[in-house]
This record gives C-alpha cells, sequence and structure tokens, in this order.
C-alpha cells in the first residue's frame, strides 16, 4: 500500500501544473511593495498605465480586442492576458529580468517571452511617442517650486547629457565614434530635457559617445524644437533655458530669442568673484533635479549596466519608453 501511495504521489507531482504569474498574485505578495519592486509601479499605478495602453485595467474587465501586433504569434501568446503580458514587459524593463527567468514565471516558451517583449516595446514607444509632453509655459509656470520661480523665474526647461554603457564593438570604426572620454568606456548618449519639477519634457536618440554636448544638441534637433515652441508660443521670447558648462549653445539659443543660465566660467589666474561663486551654487542647487530625473530614468535597469550588442536593435526604442514610463511615477518635487 505505501508502494502504491508512494507511486500516487509522483505521478501527482508529474502532473501538476505551475501557476502563471499574475499582476494579482503580484499585488497579494506577502512581500512589502513587492509589485513596485517588480515593476516601478504600484498596483493602482499599473492599472492606470494599462488603460493608457488600451488594457483591461481590471482583472475583471473584458479583453475585447488586442490592440498591438506581434511579430511571430504562437499558442502561448494567444492564451496569454494583455494584463499578464505589460506585467511581463515591466518586470523586464525594470529588473531586466532573464527571457528564460520571465518564461518560467508566466509558464510561457522563452521564445514567445522574447517575442512579446520586442512587440510590446515598439508598440508603447508609438503610443508614448503621441502623448504630448511639453506642457504650455503657463502651466511650467504655474507648477514651478517656489524656490526655482523666484531665483529663475521664467527658466523652463533644465538641459543635460546622460550616458549608457555599451558593450565594445567589433567594428573598429564604430569602437572609436562610441568611446566616451568621460567614461573611459564605449557609451551611448542622450540629450535630457526637464521641467524644474523633474518630469521629462524631451529625450533625444541615443547618439555615440564621443559626441559633444554641443553636438549633440543640434544633432536631436532641439533648436527646431524650441523654434516650434515658441511659433505655437509655448514659449516667448525671453524664456530661459538652464545647463551646465559643457553646453556652449548660448550664441544658437539667442538667435531664436531665448536666454542660457550657466554657471560662469573662470578665468585663468583669477579668482572667481562672490557674486559669480554665488550664482554658481544657484544654478546647482536647481541643476540637480535634472540629474534625479535621468537616476529615475536609470532605475530601469534594461538601461542602467552595460547594453549588450544583441540590444542595441531597439535601444533607442527602449531608452524613449523608460523615459517616459517614469513620467507616470511621482514627481521628484
Amino acid at each position: 500500500m505505501l508502494a502504491q501511495k508512494d507511486a500516487e504521489i509522483e505521478d501527482l507531482k508529474k502532473n501538476q501544473t505551475l501557476t502563471s504569474l499574475t499582476p494579482e498574485l503580484l499585488h497579494r505578495s506577502n512581500i512589502s511593495n513587492y509589485f513596485r519592486y517588480c515593476t516601478g509601479f504600484s498596483y493602482d499605478q499599473f492599472n492606470n498605465l494599462c488603460s493608457v495602453f488600451a488594457v483591461p485595467n481590471t482583472y475583471t474587465a473584458p479583453q475585447t480586442f488586442v490592440p498591438l501586433t506581434n511579430k511571430r504569434v504562437d499558442q502561448e501568446i494567444n492564451h496569454m492576458p494583455l494584463r499578464h503580458q505589460i506585467l511581463l514587459v515591466l518586470m523586464k524593463l525594470r529588473q531586466n529580468l532573464d527571457l528564460k527567468d520571465l518564461a518560467y514565471r508566466f509558464q510561457i516558451p522563452e521564445r514567445s517571452a522574447g517575442t512579446l517583449f520586442n512587440s510590446w516595446v515598439d508598440y508603447m514607444f508609438d503610443v508614448l511617442g503621441e502623448l504630448p509632453v511639453w506642457p504650455h509655459r503657463d502651466t511650467i509656470i504655474s507648477q514651478m517650486p517656489d524656490k526655482y520661480k523666484i531665483n529663475f523665474g521664467p527658466t523652463l526647461a533644465i538641459l543635460d547629457c546622460t550616458e549608457v554603457k555599451i558593450e565594445r564593438p567589433s567594428s573598429l570604426l564604430l569602437q572609436s565614434q562610441s568611446f566616451s572620454n568621460y567614461k573611459s568606456t564605449n557609451t551611448l548618449k542622450s540629450l535630457i530635457a526637464c521641467d524644474p519639477r523633474g518630469a521629462i519634457m524631451f529625450t533625444s536618440t541615443l547618439f555615440t559617445g564621443s559626441l559633444s554636448d554641443k553636438e549633440i544638441v543640434k544633432e536631436s534637433k532641439f533648436l527646431e524644437l524650441l523654434k516650434t515652441l515658441m511659433s505655437h508660443s509655448y514659449l516667448n521670447k525671453g524664456d530661459g533655458v538652464m545647463v551646465d558648462k559643457g553646453f556652449l549653445i548660448e550664441k544658437d539659443l539667442e538667435e531664436i530669442g531665448l536666454r542660457v543660465n550657466i554657471p560662469p566660467f573662470a578665468q585663468s589666474n583669477k579668482q572667481m568673484s562672490a557674486a559669480d561663486v554665488h550664482k554658481t551654487k544657484k544654478i546647482a542647487a536647481h541643476r540637480v533635479h535634472v540629474e534625479r530625473a535621468i537616476a529615475k530614468i536609470k532605475k530601469f535597469k534594461i538601461v542602467l549596466g552595460r547594453i549588450p550588442n544583441i540590444r542595441l536593435g531597439n535601444i533607442n526604442q527602449i531608452w524613449y519608453v523608460v523615459s517616459m514610463l517614469s513620467n507616470f511615477q511621482p514627481h521628484i518635487l
């Protein structure tokens, strides 16, 4: 009888199926804030994101249509609810889990996990790219922190460049173009503009790390964007942009009627004046917000570590998606 029961137990072990991970299972975890840890969002914020991407925002809401087209569809993808799919993608973006790990958690083939991720990144890129992210100047000014408004009232954007590390390319030319003297490794570089609260208003595509900040401003068509914003009264003549010393774009902005708030340059063999020191400190105290905004983006670990060459095919889409997703999180100020 014992042998028979042991055989039955072994048969049950072989036949049992693991439960696929769902948003609700993650939400009910006994670990505090585990949903936010895995995705970067609370459960309620996740449901709001589902609405943005035309996905059922509750587990009871009917799934009437599929808003995205997968490059390859298999049975597992067809039977996987969209809420589960977007959860998989957010976990990949936030924690950069291996596709094999995600395939096990969601009980789908590894190939299907890769297909879902790439298809969703393209779809998210399209949806987020259609959202207006640069507010009207009146909106920016009305929501400025009081101290910032006193010191730099009409300065509506804070600029900075950031770099992400990549594997060394096999091409010697690409090695040279992507080598960053600042990071002493191969990188890609992006221009970021945020408002005084730290919300992302502009993120450029990723350029090779050897380009200077000034060159990236021009190559990213940021100056053309500013001209368009001025033509639609989103910016007025005399409004300002705050930058670091590496952004030698004062003349370019003056030509379109904008001012630059930049830390004073020290003259050779001369001590910086007390007024210049005070101005430098004031600018640094507010420029830190763009650095904190960039840090929010890089909490999505898919862009934090060294990016493998195999990921470079859609890294621009990924970079834009995580940049915009950071705006759905609480503001810095």
